[in-house]
């Protein structure tokens, strides 16, 4: 069932659908997941490639006259969803390919477009199962200070603000100059709840080498907004790309698009962009650096100060609790340097050396300790052994004790029969001869 479009109201023009729907959303991660979803299915549906509208072999396409244009058609929606969830397939890893499908389905719907139920449980049960996933490469600080070799000075300091400090890349670029606490040590950077993940206000830090980094971008800042601009005129006026202000107070006035293409050139210029073999797509992906951030930083400190930076929902609550401002600022500094990229390699290798040798240390104490339980189950066995003897010498003591005691009383019994015997035989024959002599 197909929605009608709404009739144009008199006087203003009408806000298209696409631009009304996307307004709803005030988280901007959110915003962007249903703006692509709906994107790529449009170029599917009216077979349109996105390598050809980069390479500008056609027009970047009026998505949202497709828009209406997909609603007020009669299509064979079933169809339509069943070719989508096959391109999903071949060009998604399953997760990215399962929150598409789910973000169009839900815009679709939302706009009166529906389709049947059994066409809908076999894109679940069978069309969006099994698709590939890239298998991702670990970021390190060989490979990150590889790449920054090759960054301007805004790409630096963005990628060593994500190094250092967890945040997902849409934070970090929804982050306003206003929110950095310039005057803590560390510095300090808020997140405003309608820009996280799960709409929770919270803040972390950055190292002290991103921070240097910051402030020499933040001089040129200006200047590079107006030369972006200039640049981008003709797409401005195209309506292609907006337009850059000082009013705009974010840190990173980028979008995530650009800065993905950043990271991907400084990658193939240090000779670190690999793509998977499955996918096609790059193994060093920019979330690799909240997970260098949370490994790096929990070899120091306890797991929890790390992955509550980094706003994980499931830290959040009992670790705010728990911890105040300054000890998390204490706790951060003292794993500063297991996240800092361009820093003192020699303390670094040496943090590295000692963290191994300490691994080596525990090992070898959990063996000692297995040992030394063998040892003392050992012997608690002898001595149990030892009080079974003990107490078995005892008895033996206590019958020899009474056997030589009754062997005793016997010779004294002997004796006195004796001496009874031969004092009886000594009146005896003085009674005989006192008889003879009468």
């Amino acid at each position: 069932m197909v929605r009608k479009a709404d009739k144009p109201s008199e006087g203003n023009p009408p806000v298209p659908k696409l631009v009304k729907f996307l307004s709803g959303y005030s988280n901007g991660s959110t915003k962007a997941g249903y703006k692509t979803a709906i994107e790529s299915f449009l170029r599917c549906i009216f077979g349109m490639k996105k390598d050809d509208i980069k390479s500008g072999k056609i027009p970047t396409p009026d998505y949202n006259a497709l828009f209406e244009m997909y609603l007020l058609e009669n299509r064979d929606n079933d169809a339509d969803f069943i070719r989508f969830s096959e391109h999903l397939i071949e060009t998604r890893p399953a997760l990215s390919a399962k929150q598409s499908m789910t973000a169009i389905r839900y815009a679709m719907t939302y706009h009166g477009v529906n389709i049947s139920k059994g066409t809908s449980q076999d894109i679940r049960r069978e069309t969006m199962k099994g698709s590939a996933a890239t298998v991702d490469r670990v970021l390190n600080t060989k490979i990150i200070n590889a790449a920054l070799q090759h960054t301007t000075i805004q790409g630096k300091a963005l990628f060593l603000c994500l190094a250092s400090s967890g945040a997902r890349l849409n934070e970090m670029l929804s982050v306003s100059i206003n929110d950095i606490d310039f005057n803590s040590h560390p510095i300090k950077m808020t997140f405003r709840g309608t820009n996280t993940k799960n709409g929770q206000q919270r803040y972390t830090f950055i190292s002290d080498e991103a921070t240097a980094a910051v402030q020499e971008w933040l001089k040129v800042r200006g200047r590079y907004i107006e030369m972006s601009n200039a640049k981008s005129k003709k797409l401005i006026e195209m309506g292609r790309a907006s337009v850059k202000t000082a009013n705009d107070t974010r840190l990173f006035p980028f979008s995530d698009a650009s800065v993905t293409g950043w990271w991907n050139d400084a990658l193939s210029a240090s000779g670190e962009l690999t793509k998977d073999d499955v996918t096609g797509r790059n193994q060093l992906r920019i979330h690799g650096f909240r997970k260098f951030f949370l490994s790096q930083m929990s070899l120091i400190v306890s797991k929890e100060i790390p992955e509550m930076l980094a706003g994980h929902s499931a830290y959040l609550s009992g670790s705010y609790r728990r911890y105040d401002d300054e000890t998390v600022g204490a706790e951060y500094l003292k794993a500063m340097h297991m996240v800092s990229i361009t820093g003192n390699k020699q303390v670094k290798e040496l943090e590295n050396e000692l963290k191994e040798k300490m691994q080596e240390q525990a090992v070898k104490t959990e063996k000692n300790t297995d040992a030394l339980v063998m040892v003392l189950n050992e012997n608690m066995t002898l001595k149990n052994q030892m009080l079974g003897f003990e107490r078995e010498n005892a008895a033996l003591q206590a019958r020899l004790q009474t056997i030589e005691e009754t062997q005793t009383t016997t010779i004294n019994i002997d004796a006195i029969i004796a001496t009874m015997k031969e004092e009886m035989m000594t009146e005896i024959m003085a009674r005989l001869q006192k008889n003879q002599k009468q």
